[in-house]
């Protein structure tokens, strides 16, 4: 989980974004800071802290959630596959696992599963469902 340093380097990296983005809404710096924290507070304290990789490759791999859902989509793999651009999302999303857990030893029984995928991206963990509006074309790119 993220420390006060882990905090800082967080606020030093995104404040002019994240401030420009929340100008003038209820919204400020610290409370996406803590969502930060509570979403992807186990990935991106570990990611900056490992030699060579930028913030960019550190936002592509903050992604996670690899449960299967009984009741949201995708429940599983062959749901996601089943779905228009399903086989494109779940080459996305294993990718990513894969790519992530060689940081996170947390996720590595998870990559070690064929079948397992995430379906949460980026720092706030945008779910999978929002790939098929574009929302992570950030993280796309980022993993590209």
């Amino acid at each position: 989980m993220a420390n006060a340093e882990d905090i800082q380097w967080f606020k030093e990296q995104f404040h002019a974004e994240i401030e420009a983005k929340v100008a003038e809404t209820v919204f400020d710096l610290d409370m996406l800071t803590a969502i930060a924290c509570q979403e992807t507070g186990e990935i991106w304290p570990v990611l900056r802290k490992e030699p060579g990789l930028s913030v960019a490759q550190i936002v592509a791999l903050c992604v996670g959630d690899t449960l299967d859902r009984p009741r949201t989509f995708p429940r599983n793999m062959s749901d996601l596959i089943s779905a228009p651009h399903g086989q494109e999302m779940f080459d996305i999303a294993r990718k990513a696992l894969v790519d992530m857990a060689v940081h996170i030893k947390s996720y590595q029984g998870a990559a070690a599963i064929p079948a397992k995928f995430v379906k949460g991206f980026g720092i706030w963990q945008f779910d999978l469902p929002h790939r098929q509006l574009g929302i992570c074309r950030l993280t796309e790119s980022a993993m590209s």
